[in-house]
């Protein structure tokens, strides 16, 4: 079935602005300076392939899909007055060394060092590892790592900010296997799985179940925390705002995000179908 991306409101992709509760508009994914970057942490530890064809194809996946992101970002941020104003996500891999180095190589020759500039690649460094580092520069931010996974049980809110790190598996397959994401975050790493709240789109045939493309994940990601960030800063300088409108606006900031990454996919991806269970 292919996927009804025209189907999601047509006010949430057209116009560049969120509206607040009173009426009053703002620009959208144009947020102020937030205080700590968010974290997409790449989970490649599941390993590539071992023959030589399916590895290679598998390398220029997830390359593909990193690159992606990489570009629609770039893009975004040259198309915005406010470019320079915009803080960019960090974006880490980790992996077993020989799938890491084959991802990086290719990364490299598909972008240049300007969109690689928040991007790392770590190769055998675990997860924990990796989080425990992060520990050590803000000892709260364990609390807000969340490991998406369609077949979570738990999904995320619309009425705050995402957790300022989530971890997405480079399972990039032509065929789905139910719950892998979820038993390799709840079973393995002890993390928190997640679903994305897609339900809240209303666009028929998607569901927070949907396994979506990695690119099209971390864009939604990387536009909701921009979007956050904005209404964290008029937070910040009206602090006489009710909750009930903060948590409207909170609502909207992932709506518009998911609809244009959706947007964006369907343009990407037009061949895309929907995985109905």
């Amino acid at each position: 079935t292919n996927l009804q991306v025209d189907k999601i409101p047509k006010a949430l992709i057209d116009g560049n602005t969120l509206q607040t509760s009173s009426g009053t508009s703002v620009p959208s994914a144009r947020p102020s300076q937030p205080t700590t970057l968010p974290i997409i942490l790449c989970d490649a530890w599941y390993g590539f392939p071992k023959q030589k064809r399916p590895r290679k194809e598998r390398i220029n996946a997830v390359s593909r899909q990193l690159s992606n992101f990489l570009q629609w970002r770039a893009a975004s941020e040259s198309n915005s007055p406010d470019a320079k104003r915009n803080k960019k996500c960090h974006v880490s891999l980790l992996g077993n060394e020989g799938d890491v180095e084959a991802v990086q190589a290719r990364v490299n020759e598909l972008e240049n060092s300007k969109t690689l500039e928040t991007v790392t690649f770590q190769s055998n460094r675990s997860i924990h590892e990796y989080l425990e580092q992060q520990k050590s520069n803000d000892a709260t931010i364990l609390d807000e790592v969340v490991y998406l996974s369609p077949d979570a049980s738990h999904t995320l809110t619309t009425t705050s900010p995402p957790p300022r790190i989530v971890v997405i598996g480079m399972l990039i397959d032509r065929r789905i296997t139910t719950d892998r994401s979820r038993v390799r975050a709840e079973e393995d790493l002890h993390l928190k799985a997640a679903k994305l709240p897609l339900d809240e789109l209303n666009v028929k045939e998607l569901t927070s179940h949907e396994p979506l493309n990695v690119d099209t994940v971390m864009e939604l990601m990387q536009r909701w925390w921009w979007n956050c960030d904005m209404v964290k800063q008029q937070e910040h300088e009206n602090s006489a705002v009710d909750s009930k409108a903060q948590k409207i606006l909170y609502k909207k900031c992932f709506l518009e995000a998911a609809a244009w990454a959706m947007k964006t996919q369907r343009e990407r991806h037009p061949n895309r179908t929907v995985h109905l269970s």
